[in-house]
């Protein structure tokens, strides 16, 4: 019992680091504000290009076929042809059961292969479901793994059992990166999904703080 209460200790120690408490007035207002500040000072060409090659060029739709998938890969093949002053995209994302498609058909050796997984979008499903889904996508070609966190443990308190089955996941990602995604969408607020790439030595845009482990 002192265990399972030192562990939420934990979570709650660390979430009252932040202000938390938030309306969308003062959200906006920020928003605004970092918009005024920093726009300006980022509105180059430069700029525009790094940003597009953070992209991750993604379909997920329920009509997606091998043959969708196939055609949707051949497209960041040929764009080296038809756009040589921009770098390509950072990755092709797919559902997992079409990685060993895009594996097969891409050609381009700098897009990596990222695979939503672990019960997209919704993470309800049984943590072994994840954690099969997840190895399978590896082993079809994935370099990149999407997750969502389960936002119903998150909103009910039970941090716990969400950082488990993260820590669980990522373990089966071993090397490979593997993005969480808050969701936050559902609290409600801002949903910001963001990249790994690092910015350009000249950019005004802040630098992205890496989460306490």
């Amino acid at each position: 019992m002192e265990e399972n209460s030192s562990q939420s200790n934990k979570y709650d120690a660390a979430l009252a680091k932040y202000n938390t408490q938030l309306n969308d007035a003062e959200v906006a207002a920020k928003v605004a504000k970092l918009i005024a500040e920093k726009v300006p000072g980022n509105h180059t060409e430069e700029v525009k290009k790094f940003l597009f090659h953070c992209i991750d060029l993604t379909t997920l739709n329920t009509t997606d076929s091998d043959e969708s998938v196939m055609k949707f890969t051949e497209k960041v093949n040929q764009f080296d042809d038809e756009f040589p002053d921009l770098e390509n995209v950072a990755a092709i994302c797919v559902y997992p059961n079409f990685a060993e498609i895009v594996k097969s058909t891409l050609e381009v050796e700098d897009v990596k292969i990222a695979c939503v997984s672990a019960g997209f979008p919704s993470s309800q499903t049984f943590t072994e479901v994840k954690v099969a889904e997840t190895a399978m996508a590896l082993m079809e070609g994935a370099d990149e793994i999407d997750i969502v966190i389960s936002v119903g443990k998150f909103l009910s308190g039970d941090y716990e059992s969400m950082c488990e089955e993260i820590q669980e996941l990522k373990d089966v990602c071993k090397e490979h990166h593997m993005k969480v995604i808050l969701e936050t969408l559902s609290y409600p607020c801002i949903r910001v999904r963001t990249s790994s790439k690092p910015l350009p030595e000249n950019s005004n845009l802040p630098q992205r703080r890496k989460p306490p482990m």
